[in-house]
């Protein structure tokens, strides 16, 4: 069996992202030191995008609408983090951006060799997060992307 030492995954409190998890945790306790990153992208442009006929004068509505997005993408974290075995190295991973660039510069940054992700997130607006974006690491990413469904 291959052993990996950097694995990482997207995670958005989905199911298929929670399978995700773990697939990549039962890899991590059969490799010796393996580490899962579990990454949050919060897609804010996204987000604002689905209320662009909001006025600017609602700016404080466009403002809580991020800050919630934000609070749940740290929840989701926080969610992932209670799922991960006891013993298995582990750091979570918190970005504002474009979920596919940003995660495959992670994956660049941290020499990660593997990235096990779900097949689909929550949907436009709760689960921006996934969508497209295992189509989009599989035909981009370096190393291995590994689709859970």
């Amino acid at each position: 069996m291959l052993k990996y030492k950097n694995i990482m995954v997207p995670y958005d409190g989905s199911e298929h992202a929670k399978s995700a998890l773990a697939q990549a945790c039962a890899l991590a306790q059969a490799g010796d030191g393996t580490k899962v990153y579990i990454a949050s992208i919060c897609n804010m442009v996204a987000a604002m995008s689905n209320f662009d006929q909001v006025s600017i004068a609602e700016g404080c509505l466009t403002t809580k609408l991020a800050q919630d997005l934000e609070n749940q993408c740290k929840a989701d974290l926080e969610e992932a983090k209670k799922m991960v075995p006891e013993g298995i190295k582990h750091e979570e991973v918190f970005e504002i951006g474009s979920p596919g660039p940003a995660l495959l510069e992670f994956a660049d940054d941290h020499h990660i060799d593997l990235i096990v992700m779900g097949s689909r997130g929550l949907g436009p607006i709760k689960g921006i997060f996934m969508g497209s974006v295992s189509s989009y690491l599989v035909s981009r990413a370096k190393c291995p992307v590994l689709v859970i469904k």
